[in-house]
């Protein structure tokens, strides 16, 4: 037992003890690439206080990882090489983390430094000899030679080194494949987001347009995260070290919206609507305030509290797909592929496992998720549309026994009870003006019934004829009462497709506010415009009768009806009256897109 412990405590001081020397690395002429990996030494100088000079004294601690990583951290890491140069072949050091902020590489041969190179996005993008995100060094190295390379870096993001050395031509071959792969990303990216919008401008449903600014805005936290703002648009703007953060917080809040449409979590969880709108705007704040504000550790803040997030939206999503919501369960499949990729990604940047290929899990995970999440929508719209269809067969045969079984009763109704009137006129006047009032009331309901048998046929969803429905109710009850009126409709209005329900919420509202200028305001004069501006419907509908005390009235079903209406609608009520001033009615909406 007592051996057991033994040689594990070795083993344990074997692994941690500092290794005062390094394999050497090769760099020959039959090899065209060298990965660094295990071959290396890192000193971490949390004080920030070593110079060169100081670091070839200390020994450097053994690496246990193919790639050094320190995760975020605000110290100063060295990295020490050894390298024996061999042939002629030009030979570079390539860095492949675009995100160091600044990185000084000397070269040393026996004791003598001869070459020092400065690199990192803290410089203007010009400085850098190989035009790449990623600091690469060209090594001015003589064949034959032994030469010890120490790397002193700093970064505000993730500290850690994928080093490679690369023959000449090989490098460009490198270079050029890893531009092809990110170029078809983003021409990948911009492809769904160009979709998502098209479907959004058609359709009007905001989802589409939540989607697509998620996908586009994720995109461009990549196109940070990995160096090429640095590259193509800002350079060592101070926005650079900044941007990945604002625009992942910028896509969570359309993700946050995207998921609400999507899921529509709030049907089980009447709490979660409000709550994961508020955090999103929270978060959105947080994000932008990194504009101003950030050091290395705002990534692992931001980090968790976008894990906090995608864990309710999962949370709700797991609800709902356990209670057998379809969309649920693809929302699930979907954005499981991105929060593993995330996750990954995450625990190679703080270090916990290894950081190798960490670009491509990032971008195989949003690839997958926007693939599957483009499916879904398509599902989704699919299904409204049978659902859609199932509805209008329903209406269609609704209508027919409205109008075939119903309409016809009543106006069996209406004939037997005039000719009953004019039998029993002469005889029995009581009895005849009962059933006067027999058929006016079966004329009355045939009335609602034709306009009940309207509003359900599903082929007068598209049709012109409400605005004319609206203009002959008006004309009829302003002209029985004499009253002169100003009519102005809008004609763009005769291309606005209402749903059932809100048109007639509109319609009613509109007929209420026609009648109560009738029967109640005694106005001489009336005004109603129906307009479309901007996207925008407004209903004015004013008279110059004698007004009423709103603060009065306020006990009304009258004012309690419109109010009920326009909630119905979603549109902004304005209403205005005091005694002997006459009354203003106006009702604010954004258009049948907004409605549905």
């Amino acid at each position: 037992m007592n051996t057991r412990i033994a040689t594990l405590l070795f083993l344990i001081w074997l692994i941690n003890i500092p290794a005062l020397t390094q394999e050497r690395i090769e760099l020959g002429s039959s090899k065209v690439s060298v990965s660094v990996g295990l071959n290396c030494g890192v000193l971490e100088d949390s004080e920030g206080i070593y110079t060169i000079q100081t670091v070839q004294k200390i020994p450097f601690k053994r690496v246990m990882s193919t790639i050094p990583n320190s995760g975020y951290t605000a110290s100063v890491v060295w990295v020490k090489i050894n390298v024996l140069k061999k042939g002629e072949n030009k030979w570079y050091l390539e860095i492949d983390n675009p995100r160091l902020n600044d990185v000084i590489l000397y070269v040393f041969q026996e004791k003598k430094m001869v070459y020092a190179q400065k690199l990192g996005d803290a410089l203007p993008f010009d400085a850098y000899s190989i035009p790449d995100r990623s600091p690469i060094f060209n090594l001015p190295l003589a064949s034959n030679q032994s030469y010890t390379l120490y790397l002193r870096a700093v970064s505000s993001e993730d500290l850690k080194f994928p080093l490679t050395f690369w023959e000449e031509r090989q490098l460009y071959a490198h270079l050029s494949g890893k531009n092809l792969i990110w170029g078809i990303y983003f021409g990948f990216i911009l492809l769904i987001t160009l979709y998502n919008f098209f479907l959004w401008f058609v359709t009007r449903d905001l989802i589409y347009g939540h989607y697509c600014l998620y996908v586009l805005f994720f995109g461009a936290f990549q196109f940070c995260l990995y160096g090429f703002g640095y590259q193509y648009i800002w350079s060592n703007a101070v926005f650079n070290d900044r941007s990945h953060i604002f625009f992942l917080g910028i896509s969570g809040v359309f993700l946050t919206f995207f998921s609400l449409s999507f899921l529509e979590p709030y049907k089980r969880f009447p709490w979660l609507k409000l709550f994961m709108k508020t955090a999103a705007y929270v978060f959105a704040v947080g994000f932008a305030a990194c504009l101003f504000w950030y050091n290395s550790y705002i990534n692992v803040v931001f980090i968790t509290a976008a894990a906090i997030m995608v864990g309710i939206q999962c949370y709700s999503a797991i609800g709902l797909a356990w209670a057998g919501s379809k969309m649920a369960q693809l929302y699930l499949v979907a954005s499981g592929t991105l929060s593993v990729a995330v996750l990954v990604v995450g625990m190679k940047n703080l270090g916990w496992i290894p950081a190798d290929n960490q670009d491509y899990y990032l971008m195989a995970g949003s690839m997958f998720e926007i693939v599957l999440f483009s499916l879904a929508l398509g599902y989704r719209l699919r299904s409204m549309q049978l659902e859609k269809l199932r509805q209008q067969q329903v209406r269609d045969e609704i209508s027919i026994n409205l109008h075939d079984d119903l309409g016809a009763s009543l106006s069996s109704l209406t004939m037997l009870s005039e000719l009953n009137r004019r039998k029993a006129q002469k005889q029995d006047p009581e009895l005849a003006e009962m059933f006067g009032r027999i058929s006016e009331r079966s004329r009355e309901a045939m009335r609602l019934v034709r306009e009940a048998v309207w509003e359900i046929n599903p082929h007068n969803d598209t049709s012109e004829e409400w605005v004319d429905r609206m203009v002959t109710f008006a004309q009829d009850t302003f002209g029985a009462r004499q009253i002169e009126f100003e009519l102005l409709i809008d004609d763009n209005l005769r291309n606005e497709q209402f749903p059932i329900d809100q048109r007639r919420n509109l319609f009613l509202f509109f007929k209420e506010a026609v009648n109560n200028i009738a029967k109640h305001s005694g106005a001489m004069h009336a005004k109603v415009h129906f307009e479309k501006k901007n996207g925008v419907l407004k209903l004015l509908i004013s008279d110059n009768g004698h007004g009423f005390d709103i603060a009065k009235a306020t006990d009304g079903n009258g004012l309690k009806n419109f109010q009920k209406r326009a909630e119905a609608l979603r549109a902004d009520l304005l209403l205005q009256s005091s005694p002997e001033s006459g009354t203003y009615i106006q009702l604010t909406f954004r258009g049948s897109a907004y409605l549905n």
